[in-house]
Order: structure tokens, then sequence, then C-alpha cells
């Protein structure tokens, strides 16, 4: 046995031990439906079980949410219909972090050892990624029964402001809590249905050959970098100018020219019309915008389109759309109670979490805010705090820091160069520092790809507005660099203090 199948072995047992422990309690599907209407008829329902508070969601924000209020001492029913810990733990942060990683070592091994490659590291990874996730699983479930929580597995339709329907059984709370999260938005075109989005990326059993991704922003990025290091051909069809359109533009630029150096062909001002079987292929019919933004896409079949654009294909053996996300609260029977909802249609609340119907609140991806694990948690441990402690000390989410984990990676807080110049009002009012350089990373293993660390600040005062950073290392550097920012470093603060040497951070305080 190699040392890879002996590895892969261990982590099926330890996924097979694991998925033996304490789950949540089932509910059955219900016989019937009928939502607010059947109350609205008269109907008064026979009450199964009551509680202080009703979460349902139990993702990264419901499941904080529910954990703080039952500390504090409320009593708490979490109704989840999939696998405890939402995106983040099933299909988002955690596997894609993971499968990360076993791009980066995918792609130094086949750099530097003989190795099969290809399909056993994708299957290796994907091994180790599934084990990670069912301890999650059991983690999860087992805190928040020690918590007190009540765990439902199930369906819930929300039929009045404090009663909840799953199953056959009814649940009465003074407050609910919507925390449903978000899925991927399909791919609205012709032949949509043939593209996989980023959840179905984690059940694939091998990496196809070529990949066409749709999408900019960084979940498109993200999975770009991560399938090509898996040795995978990539293109992506991008609807603006420019990748990561929420990102500092000179940051954004730089991680652009490196994925292209990396292979990975861009097209820009692109808008795709039609997907198509072809060949044992999908094919991809996209306008081209005449004249700008082509990027180092080539090879694709053109012909002419109206609208000012041509009309170009690409064909590749998958197609991944991440053209942004929507809220999962299809079936709750929230706009049959008078819940309101955004033009994004997100759940409409206050700046306590509040909907248009007092009783039932709403936090994470479902509502109006950065799409993040750190920020619903945030989110939901305030709320339970406010309901249930009479307290509620918020996080500051003015200063949040991102990251995008490809390669390199992005690790970016604060304002954007643009951002504090609409805020300052005149350009001259904020300064900018620009450093490029090679990492020792980088140097020792031959390979020339380039770091770079953007400061903007007051150029008055010096205060730092926003760090933004493009290097492996810069997710963790943007983590503590977040504090500092809130706290008023200013640029004379990072002249005079020492650096650590040999480190990227140091390249902060030169």
């Amino acid at each position: 046995m190699t040392k890879r199948q002996a590895g892969s072995e261990l982590e099926r047992k330890r996924a097979s031990k694991v998925s033996a422990e304490p789950r949540m309690e089932r509910v059955p599907r219900g016989r019937g439906g009928g939502g607010a209407r059947a109350l609205a008829k008269g109907n008064t329902p026979r009450i199964d079980r009551e509680a202080d508070f009703i979460v349902i969601g139990g993702g990264s924000a419901g499941v904080s949410a529910a954990r703080r209020a039952a500390q504090n001492g409320a009593s708490v029913i979490l109704i989840e219909r999939g696998e405890i810990g939402g995106t983040c733990i099933n299909r988002g942060c955690i596997p894609k972090k993971m499968l990360n990683y076993g791009a980066t070592w995918a792609a130094i091994l086949s750099g530097c050892l003989s190795h099969t490659g290809g399909r056993e590291d994708w299957n290796d990874a994907s091994v180790r990624i599934h084990a990670e996730m069912a301890r999650l699983h059991v983690s999860y479930t087992q805190r928040l029964q020690e918590a007190g929580v009540q765990l439902l597995n199930g369906e819930a339709t929300v039929i009045a402001p404090n009663l909840v329907r799953v199953g056959d059984a009814v649940l009465r709370a003074g407050r609910i809590l919507i925390a449903t999260g978000s899925r991927p938005r399909p791919l609205p075109v012709p032949g949509g249905e043939l593209a996989s989005t980023s959840d179905d990326v984690f059940t694939w059993t091998g990496v196809p050959a070529s990949v066409v991704v749709v999408g900019g922003g960084y979940i498109a990025v993200e999975m770009a970098s991560i399938l090509s290091r898996f040795g995978v051909t990539v293109d992506m069809l991008v609807r603006e100018n420019r990748l990561l359109e929420n990102f500092d533009h000179d940051v954004a630029a730089a991680l652009g020219e490196t994925l292209a150096a990396k292979g990975i062909r861009l097209h820009m001002n692109t808008e795709v019309t039609l997907l198509d079987q072809a060949n044992g292929a999908i094919e991809v019919c996209y306008r081209q915008a005449d004249g700008r933004g082509q990027g180092n896409g080539k090879g694709g079949k053109a012909g002419r389109g109206g609208n000012g654009g041509r009309i170009e294909s690409v064909r590749a053996q998958a197609v991944l759309a991440a053209v942004g996300r929507e809220p999962n609260v299809d079936g709750l029977g929230l706009e049959a109670l008078g819940v309101q909802m955004t033009e994004s249609g997100n759940i409409r609340v206050d700046r306590q979490f509040r909907s248009t119907v007092r009783t039932i609140h709403a936090i994470g991806d479902v509502i109006d805010a950065p799409q993040l694990t750190p920020v619903a948690i945030a989110q939901g441990r305030w709320l339970a705090d406010r309901l249930f402690a009479r307290r509620g000390e918020g996080a500051d989410f003015d200063v949040t820091p991102t990251a995008v984990f490809c390669e390199p990676a992005l690790g970016c807080v604060g304002l954007t160069e643009q951002q504090a110049i609409e805020a300052a009002g005149k350009p001259d009012r904020i300064g900018t520092r620009i450093k490029r350089f090679v990492s020792l990373e980088n140097r020792f293993a031959g390979n020339a790809m380039p770091s770079m660390i953007k400061l903007v600040y007051n150029a008055r005062s010096g205060r730092i507005l926003g760090i933004h950073m493009m290097d492996n290392a810069a997710p963790e550097i943007a983590q503590a660099m977040a504090l500092a920012i809130r706290l008023g470093v200013r640029l004379s603060h990072l002249q005079t203090t020492v650096q650590l040497h040999p480190t990227v951070a140091e390249e902060l305080f030169g």
C-alpha cells in the first residue's frame, strides 16, 4: 500500500467513525401544506412544541445565534433541512480552502517530484475534505446539544408570526429567526442547466480536461485558480472589464496579470448567450464587446452579432457558472405573512435584524449584508445577546477583512483607493503606497510570481484606511491588520516598528 493509499484509507476510517456519532432528530415531511393560508381560514393548529427561540437554518448564522441564545438561558429549537454547518462547512469555506491546499500541493509536487497527478490528486483531496466535513458535522451537533439546543432535521414553513410547521408538527416561539443562507444563482441563458455551480464541484469524482468559468467575482477566481493547478485548461468569461469588481483596482489588475501568466485565458467584457452540447463537449456562445478588454482569450470561433459586439464561442468538457448567489427563502411562507423583501430578493430588516413582521428576524446571506461567515457569526451572537441577555455590543462591520483563496491569494481590509477618495471628497486627500516584490518562498521555488502590497492612507494625518495585498500570506496578514486599522494605526507607526525578517509582512513596514 502506498503512502497516498494509506492516507486515504485513514481519512475514510475517520469519516466512518464520525458518521456514527449522534445526529439531529429527523422530522418526516408533512402530509399537506397550507402554510399561512390554512390559519387565515380560522384553523387553530395543535402546538406540539414550544420554545423561546426558533432558528430556521443550521449554517454559520443560525448555529451561532442558537448556541448563544441557549447559553443566555433561552429554550431554543434549531431546524435544518440538510447537513449542519450550511454553506461554509458543506459547500464553501472549508471544502474550498482544503481543495485550494490540495491544488497547491499538486502543483508543487508536479514541479519537483514524480507523482501520478490528475484524477488521483483530486480524489485524494476529496477524501480528506469529506472526512473533515464529517468531523465538523459531529462537532457542531455536539456543541449545540451541550448548550441545550433541540435539533430538528426537516423542512420548515412559517405559518404565523410565532408558529413554524415542520412536517406534521407545529412549533411555537416568541421569536423566529430566518438564517437559511443562499445558493448559487443559475446561469440565466438557454442551456444554462448544462453548467455546474460551485456546489457541484465538491461532488465531482474527477477533473475535466477543460473548463469554462463564467463570472469574475471571488468564487469564479478561486475555482479557476484551483482547477488550473489541478492541470485543467481554464477559460474565464467575465462580464466586466476587470476581475473582482469590488476589490481595489490595482490589486485586482495585478492578480489578473498573474492568472493570465499561469495560463488561465481571460475574456473580458463578455455576455454569455447560449450553452449547447457539441460532440461530447459544451459549447459556450458569448457576445464579445468590440475593441475592448479581450485579455488573452484566444482560439474561439467568431462571427458577427448585434448590439455592437461579436458572437464568439469556446468549447470545454465542463462549464462552471459563478454569477452570484440568491437567498434561500422559497417555501418558507414569509410573503404570505407580510415579510417584505428588498430589490435584490433578500429579507428586509432594520438595524436590529427585525423583518417587517416584528417577531421574525433574519441574518446571514438572506439579508443585504456581506456574505461572509464571520459576519454571519457576529450577527447571530449579537442578536442572541440582544434578545435574551439584554445586551448587544455589536461587531465593527466597517472593518471586515476579506480574502480570495487563489494562487497567489489576496488579503484586504479597509477602504479601496476609490472608496477612500469618494469618502474624502478630493483625490489629493488620499495617499497610496505600492510595493511589488518576489517573496523568498517563490524565489526558492524558482518562480518569479510577484507579490504586491498597497496601502491607502489619509494624506494629512497618515492614518491607514486600507491595506490590499497579493501573496499567499496575505489573508493571515489582513486578519492582523484589521485590528490595527480599527485602532487607528498611522503610516508613521508602520515605519517606526521593527520588522520580523525574513517575512512577507515586513514589506508593510519599510
